[in-house]
């Protein structure tokens, strides 16, 4: 029960967090304008976005706030339901949280405010993209965080498997 209610806190405080900081993103910063927050690293911006990143479905802003709300509340349904493995609870909330912190905004405003740029990112956006990297926000650092750790654990386990070396294998076999 306490690991639950200590879950439903962070959450709670990731959301107001996250309101806050676009409420004050959305009276305190102007489009196109570029504020260095950790200069070369970090820097502050504004956008409304009624997409996803790159502006891409910017047409579909209520089925995406939709998806993200059902997909935020999916996932704390589940924590809150004891089905999860332990491991699991915090990326899986971190994931509920910003799903949630995007469908709220996109919801009640019919977009998403984004403030956070990064130089060091647009580096490695341009030669793929020929665009810089999306603006971004804290709800979209908790779902990749969420999805990294995820993705981290699951690397984890499958190297913990009986039967598997996790010793590098070279590609060409040695004669007797």
């Amino acid at each position: 029960m306490r690991s639950r209610l200590w879950l439903l806190t962070a959450i709670t405080a990731l959301l107001a967090l996250e309101g806050l900081l676009k409420a004050w993103a959305a009276q305190h910063l102007t489009p196109g304008v570029d504020r260095p927050l950790l200069p070369g690293l970090l820097h502050l911006g504004f956008t409304l976005n009624p997409g996803m990143a790159w502006g891409l479905l910017g047409g579909f802003t209520v089925p995406l706030a939709l998806l993200r709300l059902t997909v935020g509340v999916v996932i704390l349904a589940t924590l809150l339901s004891r089905r999860v493995p332990a491991a699991r609870t915090w990326p899986l909330g971190l994931l509920a949280a910003g799903a949630l912190g995007n469908a709220v905004d996109g919801l009640a405003r019919g977009a998403v405010v984004d403030y956070l740029t990064s130089p060091l990112l647009d580096l490695a956006a341009r030669p793929l993209t020929g665009r810089p990297f999306p603006i971004f926000n804290l709800s979209d650092i908790l779902v990749c965080t969420g999805v990294a750790w995820l993705l981290f654990q699951s690397w984890q386990e499958q190297r913990r498997l009986p039967g598997t070396d996790p010793s590098p294998r070279p590609f060409l076999k040695e004669n007797p």
